[in-house]
């Protein structure tokens, strides 16, 4: 390394701003505001008391500073020659280069040095072949520091200062006068940032002296702090963005004022003010991101005006339309007295309405359109004819051409009756639901599958068509504005009835026959039975509990073959076969006679009976066939629930 030259000095004091073989000498700028940058290429803070055989030395000075306030540019480059030059102190540097610049952009700092030294009372106490610092610190990004430091030596021995070994220490005895003099060097190396700021220093050496120096007693006072490259910065300002808007929403509001409009744009800072037609609107905050404000309109006059935005000295606006208010219509127009009905009020500029009044009794708004033409609001309890009134901020209120009118609460929904009661699994039956409170029904299920409701419903009845089931009971629900009221198993969901046999399967064509009809699917009290196409009434049918045997007396009819069939409300079943016969062709009595019976399944047959009087060996005839028909078809058949 090369070495400086220079002259010593017994004792020397030298100020800021002294210009030393060629260097310039400043003292340490500072950042201090956004967009501020500095460098410093070595400093030096010597205060070397007076000692044995040691003139006293003190100087506070620095090579290579630079620094900039907001925006340009500095730099220095150059020999740094020596800073202190005395008996007991030598400090310099052979070349130092510095810059700081700063605009729109970011700032920056750097500092780089080569060949550093440090002699005190005769020993080299550092030297270094390089040191640099950098700072960086751009708009809208993350601010940067670094530092490196080459060929140090402490007292002769090497040492590597770096991010992970940042400080180190080192001592060494004096000699001569100062033999009971221990002197000591501590380094550091600092990188810091924060969310604005960088700051870089690639060596600060401090040297204290520690022990007693012919009767001067030393504890650890610090004789001499050098600084080796050192830079900082500070994020500029950003730039204002330029004002713009692009929509205000609502765009039109009340001449009552009060309405908060949202206006969306670029720029926006906490300086912003907005006027409407030159009033000042209240209340005005800007987002965080400067894209959107919102405001409170003042009052103003029908018609169209200016919505004024002012920032940073531009101003921009957009058109706003005053609307006068007005209520037109409610609905619906009457309620329970209990309350609780929603009423929509229309009309125009009803944004800022701060209440509804129902009578004297407030009522709760549930919505205001952004356009201003509907108000909802749940009625309140009441009584008779009230007015509905909307208030205005300023004492200002509106009536609703049309009064509401409270009225006495609909009945409670009740189901008393299902008719008819039954009816096929195919469904589509129509049912009249009976009951209190139907008028409005909504929806009515059987089993939890909805019917079709026929017509307007009433209070007290609501006729439906029956969706499909399954054999058995079915509960069915009305639904309506109270909720849904259920009656369990009002009603039936019938089989198709079905015929087995006929017993007997002839009888006389005048009728009076008893016939006992075998099947499934019957109906006590509820089935007929159609023979010769004349119906036999649900009255004139008797029908076991158990739904399988049926028994009716024949209507006369012609000769021949009649079809028989049995009706319930779960349909008709198929035809079964019965034969009328004239009476002729039935003896009943002479010897030789012949008697026709049905043989239960709708056909005949003949019996011969011999003997004088054939009648007793008929009716015991009949009797046998009729009690075998009977075990026969009541033995095969279960019991059937409708």
């Amino acid at each position: 390394m090369q070495r400086r030259v220079g002259m010593r000095v017994a004792a020397m004091s030298i100020a800021a701003g002294t210009a030393l073989g060629g260097a310039l000498v400043v003292a340490s700028p500072a950042a201090a505001a956004p967009g501020d940058a500095a460098a410093v290429g070595i400093s030096a803070d010597v205060a070397v008391p007076t000692l044995a055989g040691v003139a006293a030395v003190t100087a506070d000075v620095s090579a290579g500073a630079v620094s900039v306030a907001g925006s340009g540019t500095d730099e220095f480059d150059g020999a740094a020659s020596a800073l202190v030059q005395a008996a007991a102190a030598d400090i310099g540097a052979d070349v130092v280069t510095t810059s700081a610049s700063s605009d729109a952009a970011r700032s920056t700092a750097s500092a780089e040095i080569a060949g550093a030294s440090v002699e005190l009372f005769g020993l080299d106490v550092l030297t270094a072949d390089a040191a640099t610092a950098t700072a960086v610190c751009p708009v809208g990004g993350t601010p940067t520091s670094d530092a490196l430091l080459t060929g140090l030596t402490v007292l002769g021995q090497g040492v590597t200062l770096d991010a992970d070994t940042p400080t180190f220490s080192t001592s060494a005895a004096l000699t001569g006068a100062l033999a009971n003099v221990t002197l000591t060097v501590d380094l550091a190396r600092t990188t810091t940032t924060t969310g604005t700021t960088a700051t870089a220093t690639a060596v600060v050496a401090t040297v204290t002296l520690d022990g007693d120096a012919a009767g001067v007693p030393l504890t650890d006072d610090t004789v001499a702090t050098v600084v080796l490259a050192q830079a900082n910065c500070e994020t500029p300002t950003a730039a204002a963005a330029p004002v713009t808007v692009t929509d205000l929403t609502p765009g039109t509001g009340p001449t009552t004022g009060g309405q908060t409009v949202t206006i969306t744009g670029t720029g926006f800072g906490t300086d912003t003010t907005v006027t409407f037609g030159g009033v000042p609107a209240t209340d005005v905050t800007v987002a965080a991101d400067g894209t959107s404000l919102t405001a409170v309109t003042p009052a103003g006059t029908a018609g169209t005006t200016t919505a004024v935005v002012s920032s940073g000295g531009t101003v921009v606006g957009l058109p706003y339309v005053y609307v006068a208010p007005t209520v037109t219509a409610l609905s619906p127009a009457e309620g329970p007295t209990t309350g609780g009905t929603p009423v929509t009020i229309t009309g125009t500029g009803l944004q800022a309405a701060d209440e509804v009044r129902f009578g004297d009794t407030l009522a709760e708004v549930q919505s205001v359109s952004d356009d201003g033409t509907t108000i909802v609001v749940t009625a309140p309890a009441g009584t008779g004819l009230v007015d509905v009134t909307v208030g205005f901020p300023g004492d200002t209120a509106l009536t609703a051409p049309t009064q509401f009118r409270y009225v006495a609460p609909a009945a409670a929904t009740t189901v008393t009756g299902v008719s008819p009661a039954s009816g096929p699994t195919a469904g589509g039956q129509t049912v009249v639901v009976s009951g209190t409170g139907l008028a409005g029904t909504t929806e009515v299920t059987f089993d939890g599958v909805p019917a079709t409701i026929v017509g307007t419903p009433t209070d007290t009845s609501v006729t439906v068509t029956t969706p499909a089931g399954t054999t058995g009971t079915a509960d069915v629900a009305v639904t309506g504005p109270d909720g849904t009221t259920v009656a369990e198993d009002a009603y039936a969901y019938l089989p198709v009835p079905a015929i087995t046999g006929t017993t007997p399967g002839t009888g006389p064509t005048t009728g009076g026959t008893t016939v006992t009809v075998a099947g499934d699917g019957f109906v006590p009290g509820a089935t007929t039975v159609t023979i010769c196409g004349i119906t036999i009434e649900a009255a004139d049918v008797t029908v076991s509990e158990d739904g399988t045997v049926l028994t009716f007396v024949t209507p006369a009819c012609e000769e021949g073959d009649a079809a028989v069939t049995v009706g319930t409300a779960g349909g008709t079943s198929g035809e079964a076969a019965f034969g009328y016969r004239e009476v002729g062709d039935v003896t009943d009595g002479g010897t030789g006679g012949t008697g026709t019976v049905g043989n239960g399944t709708g056909s005949t047959g003949s019996l011969a009976f011999t003997g004088s009087d054939p009648r007793p060996g008929i009716v015991a005839a009949i009797a046998l066939l009729l009690l075998g028909a009977a075990t026969a078809v009541f033995g095969s058949r279960r019991r059937r629930s409708v």
